[in-house]
């Protein structure tokens, strides 16, 4: 399965934008085959971002939803009012999911929170450094109680690891942080783990779903 993710950094007024975001990915949605979901970013990325991501089989179906909309004018018309929002180019992700932990994966729903961490892996050091995401998902899983997919980026930083956390409320994200923070065999795995990637690479983000 794939994560297609679009993230963009708006620089308009939240008033507008909010609401142009929801109405876009409502078109999208009754165009397309694709469930799109629409998440505003909290904390550890640039003010005013929006990411939209959608679960799918395979680039085929992605490429008839592409195609779909890029005829389309009622969309295309709509997709330039926020023209003047943005300054800098939006990027697009492509993961592909390795590993499920926490239970059976569903749709999070409205409302619902996702910690987003990623990492390059150091050169020489991709299967270890495979290996280490998903043990330490699982032991993620179990202390927090969240469902944590693992997924590799297709395309980008080569060999790019990315653990998607996701939780219920603000206040599960709040109980699964203390839950990590006092197990010293978890911290304990994330030393070990210390030397598989680039120095400086991992970044972590946390997004709430808005539609």
């Amino acid at each position: 399965m794939i994560i297609f993710q679009r993230m963009v950094t708006f620089e308009g007024p939240t008033q507008e934008v909010i609401p142009w975001a929801m109405d876009i990915t409502e078109r999208v949605n009754h165009a397309t085959d694709l469930d799109v979901s629409l998440w505003q970013g909290m904390f550890g990325g640039p003010l005013g971002t929006l990411a939209w991501s959608t679960l799918v089989e395979n680039m085929t179906t992605l490429e008839s939803a592409f195609d779909t909309l890029g005829t389309d004018p009622d969309f295309l018309d709509h997709q330039a009012k926020a023209a003047d929002w943005v300054t800098t180019p939006g990027e697009d992700s492509l993961l592909r999911m390795v590993h499920t932990t926490g239970g059976e994966y569903s749709r999070p729903a409205v409302g619902s929170y996702a910690e987003v961490t990623s990492a390059l892996p150091s050169e020489g050091k991709l299967a270890k450094a495979g290996a280490w995401a998903v043990e330490i998902a699982d032991r993620h899983a179990a202390l927090t109680h969240s469902s944590v997919l693992v997924c590799t980026s297709s395309y980008g930083g080569f060999g790019e690891l990315r653990w998607l956390d996701l939780y219920d409320s603000a206040a599960a994200v709040d109980a699964g942080a203390e839950a990590v923070a006092k197990d010293d065999d978890y911290l304990a795995m994330l030393d070990d783990g210390g030397d598989l990637f680039q120095d400086g690479s991992a970044v972590r983000t946390l997004a709430r779903r808005i539609a």
